[in-house]
């Protein structure tokens, strides 16, 4: 071993037993925690005094090695013998008066190393042999533990030899300028600042422990390495150093420090070992002088795996038990508990069921459910009564669940039958029903649900859960009969203003989906996901807000895109199902936008973080919407074969599922078969007539029927549902308005059709959907065209097909052309449409870019420049709208466009309007 920081000791002991010493004697005494060096430094100054022409006669050590007890006189008799061919007598007292008559011929030292072992002949041969020191050439020099610091084993200490000619030295672990020293000796190099933080923090400055880590660096060529090597020498020298077998006491503290980690204190060691409080504090001292524990009696976590690595199972099992029990009676934290239950795999204690859920839950909160899950199935194990097991049997459904949907359906069924026993509590009830609610199984939801309203809960625990099943009921399964409110389950403010604030407005919203003034839903959800936390607790209300602001076409709504922040900035892991819902709702909106590219990559990547059975009752959410985007984008075999994969018989008893079923109508429609997409939207229809429901932003059924009804003819009922639709909806900047009005304008007379489909596209340009707005732009070119208008027409049909092949709109192009088509037998101009790659984001340029790139457009060659207010004139003015209909786009007078076109015809030295066109470049 190198001896670092034990300099200025050894220079004294040379001293001491120097040439000049030699006439007399004297006792040394080395005392210093285990490990810290003593054999080392009495090794050296052996050394040294053999230099100095000294007999030196060794007993003991080393330290790794240490007997059950020092012999002194057997190894003085043998060495006695050797040197004088005689038989040395055996009494103490005659052995020391012998080895003193021999040091007179040549100075004598003795060196005993762990003293403290010695037997008790021996300590009476080293007590009598001191009595000769003032006179006789003898120096003695010993090792023991230093008393302030405690021993493992005490039997004798240095106390106890005489104190005239005596000197102590006395020292510890190393500093850190010492671990410095002592590894760039041994590994021949500076080392750098974390490799020695982490060397004090393992050994405490040990320099037994350094010397192990620093030969496991060695040993795997990790010399260069800038952290420990954890090897076999370092376990090695761990277990030798606390588990000695001449020291149970001392291996019992050991394994008990490392069984109980950082929850360690002196007490509760003191009950886990039931070791006298003296014999406690002297091994505990020892230690700690020692550097293997911290002041706070607390092993580093790599010396607490040597040890409870290397402990029988049946050892490791008492000590975890007994140590659960200790922190139990400490009124620890359940998970410190549970900790060692779950490592003992076992829960005999009264109270160890309750301590494992109360972990679970705590668990989960911190989404560690894999953790929560064991702590339940043990107990579960260690339930007694089928009433406890039942409920910890719903609360590892509960947990499940997160992990893995598709995971729970056998254990549900249990629990059925279970709750039909009368065996679960309302609280468990209720949850059940969503559980079951959300796997589609409505009519059990339903018989479970009723079961935990008629067991008048008092608690406010289970009044919050009947409030969060009763409003997701509602909202999944609209269609169900909704009981009235039972008695007892009344939420007062202060019950839900803590952890649930967004109860309340929950609970109203499935009833506001009804058509008419969309501002209540708006602001109920707004109010639901500016409150809930991307936890598991707060799923089904964001879920239920987030599903509203899609219905009711509020996709620019703050609390929509509040809630993705939240997440983003959250830090913390979160539910895949939250993830998954949010690139589902960025898909309504990249949709409702134009770019259907950007639905299948958000909707694509909600499949691929859950698979479709781990939606249960929402997959008619991502699956439509996929086939919608698809259908979009002209992928009509794709489409096909989606469509013959099979859906849950139950996907139409929720409205998830009728966005699927507006979908397969929307394939029919495309692809010609006019009487299936009839039936599908007639149902849709049908059903939300049902549920006094409107989804407009998901399922406009009225307008997808009278764009069926129109191609096939029926004009007048047509007209009906269009109308219908505009009453229930009037907000005058919403998608679905600007449908309709596009609609009602083909079912309208060909002399108020051009008006009307400009005033469509207004609409659409101000809430920024280019395809729609592509598309109605295709329906004017029509017009244009037989009205004779045909500068409009051409200058109109370039801008839809610039505009539908920017969003990959596949389908929209098709449907333009054809429409231009019917009024010439020359193709329209302009290159063809390439299918997007859906893995690639569709380029688009979005409506107020195109706004001013047309204004700011180049003119035809000699026209001079005209202001941006000028250009935005000239382009409608262009395509054939009129000066109030301008007015109404630019939120100017009529006045005021009639300036513009007044300074426009000036420059651009025209008389006319019609003449505007051939001087305007609509790119």
């Amino acid at each position: 071993m190198y001896l670092v920081e034990r300099e200025a000791q050894l220079s004294e002991l040379a001293e001491r037993i120097g040439p000049n010493t030699a006439g007399r004697g004297e006792f040394l005494a080395v005392s210093a925690p285990v490990g810290c060096g003593k054999s080392a430094l009495l090794q050296a100054a052996s050394a040294r005094a053999r230099t100095q022409g000294w007999k030196v006669l060794a007993v003991g050590g080393p330290e790794l090695e240490v007997p059950a007890a020092v012999d002194v006189v057997g190894a003085v008799r043998d060495a006695l013998r050797d040197a004088t061919a005689t038989k040395p007598p055996t009494a103490p007292t005659e052995l020391a008066q012998h080895l003193v008559a021999l040091a007179s011929a040549e100075p004598l030292l003795l060196v005993v190393d762990d003293a403290h072992l010695a037997d008790p002949d021996s300590t009476n041969f080293l007590r009598e042999l001191g009595r000769h020191l003032d006179s006789a050439p003898v120096h003695i020099l010993v090792s023991d533990f230093r008393r302030s610091a405690g021993s493992h084993d005490s039997r004798h200490s240095v106390p106890l030899y005489p104190r005239s000619r005596r000197r102590s030295f006395t020292f510890g672990p190393l500093t850190r300028a010492g671990v410095v020293a002592l590894v760039r000796n041994r590994l021949d190099r500076d080392p750098a600042v974390g490799l020695v933080d982490e060397l004090l923090a393992v050994t405490g400055g040990n320099p037994l422990l350094l010397q192990a880590l620093l030969d496991d660096a060695v040993a795997t060529g990790a010399e260069d390495r800038d952290e420990p090597v954890y090897g076999c020498s370092f376990a090695q020298t761990v277990l030798t150093r606390l588990r000695p077998s001449n020291c149970p006491a001392l291996t019992d503290v050991a394994e008990a420090a490392a069984v109980l980690g950082p929850s360690c204190t002196q007490d509760r060691l003191a009950r886990v070992v039931e070791l006298a409080p003296r014999d406690l504090h002297h091994v505990l001292d020892g230690l700690t002088a020692g550097g293997v524990l911290s002041p706070g009696r607390v092993l580093h976590p790599r010396v607490r795996d040597v040890l409870t690595g290397a402990m029988d199972h049946q050892a490791t099992r008492r000590l975890r038990l007994r140590a659960a029990e200790v922190l139990y009676e400490d009124g620890a934290p359940a998970e410190h508990i549970a900790q060692h239950l779950l490592a003992a795999e076992a829960a005999p204690q009264p109270w160890a069921v309750g301590i494992l859920c109360e972990a679970a839950d705590q668990a989960a909160r911190r989404y560690d459910y894999q953790h929560a899950i064991a702590l339940l199935k043990l107990a579960s194990d260690g339930c007694t009564d089928d009433l406890t097991r039942v409920e910890v049997h719903a609360k590892l459904l509960d947990i499940t669940w997160w992990v893995d949907p598709t995971l729970v359906s056998r254990r549900l069924n249990s629990l059925v039958s279970s709750a039909r026993e009368g065996c679960l509590s309302g609280r468990w009830l209720s949850r059940l029903a969503r559980r079951l609610a959300w796997q589609g199984r409505a009519d059990e939801a339903d018989e479970v649900f009723a079961m935990a309203r008629a067991g008048r809960p008092g608690d406010p625990e289970t009044r919050i859960e009947l409030a969060i099943t009763d409003f997701w009921i509602r909202h999944v399964f609209p269609g169900m009969p909704h009981a009235t409110a039972c008695d007892g389950c009344e939420l007062n403010p202060e019950m839900v203003i803590g952890g649930f604030p967004w109860l309340p407005s929950a609970s109203e919203l499935p009833g506001l989906l009804t058509g008419g003034g969309q501002e209540p839903v708006t602001r109920r959800a707004e109010e639901i996901l500016q409150r809930a936390r991307p936890d598991h607790a707060d799923l089904e209300a964001a879920q239920v807000a987030l599903f509203s602001l899609l219905a009711a076409e509020r996709l620019d709504a703050d609390g929509l895109w509040s809630i993705e922040a939240a997440v983003e900035a959250g830090g913390t892991p979160v539910p895949a199902l939250w993830t998954g819902m949010l690139s589902v709702a960025k898909g309504v909106v990249d949709l409702t936008r134009g770019d259907p590219a950007g639905t299948v990559r958000s909707v694509e990547a909600a499949l691929e973080l859950l698979d479709a059975p781990k939606w249960g009752i929402m997959l008619g959410l991502p699956r439509g919407l996929h086939l919608l985007a698809m259908t979009e984008q002209g992928r009509h075999q794709e489409v096909e074969k989606e469509l013959s994969r099979p859906m849950p018989a139950f996907y139409a008893r929720s409205p998830y599922g009728l966005v699927y079923l507006r979908a397969r109508g929307r394939h029919h429609l495309a692809t010609g078969g006019l009487r299936a997409a009839l039936d599908d939207f007639r149902s849709c229809g049908d059903i939300l007539r049902s549920w006094k429901m409107e989804l407009p932003g998901l399922v406009p059924w009225r307008l997808d029927l009278a764009e069926t009804l129109l191609l096939l003819g029926e004009r007048e009922e047509a007209r009906v549902r269009i109308d219908e639709h505009l009453d229930l909806f009037p907000a005058p900047h919403a998608r679905s308005r600007g449908i309709a009005l596009r609609l009602r304008a083909m079912a309208s007379p060909m002399g108020r059709r051009a008006a009307g489909l400009r005033e469509s596209a207004m609409v659409l340009e101000r809430c920024g959907d280019p395809l729609e707005l592509a598309r109605t732009l295709g329906v004017l070119t029509q017009t244009y065209q037989l009205t004779g208008e045909l500068n409009y027409g051409r200058r109109t049909l370039r801008r839809a097909e610039r505009l539908a092949r920017e969003c990959g709109g596949v389908r929209a192009l098709a449907e333009i052309r054809a429409l231009a088509a019917r009024q010439t037998q020359t193709p329209s101009p302009g290159p063809a449409v390439r299918r997007p790659d859906p893995a690639q984001p569709a380029v688009r340029t979005p409506v107020a870019q195109d706004k001013s790139a047309a204004a700011e457009a180049p003119w035809a060659a000699g026209g001079p420049a005209l202001t941006l207010a000028e250009g935005k004139v000239a382009r409608l003015a262009a395509e054939g709208y009129t000066n109030r209909e301008i007015a109404g786009a630019l939120y100017v007078t009529a006045s005021t466009v009639e300036q513009h076109l007044t300074r426009i015809y000036r420059k651009l030295k025209i008389r006319r309007r019609s003449e505007l066109g051939a001087r305007v470049n609509v790119l």
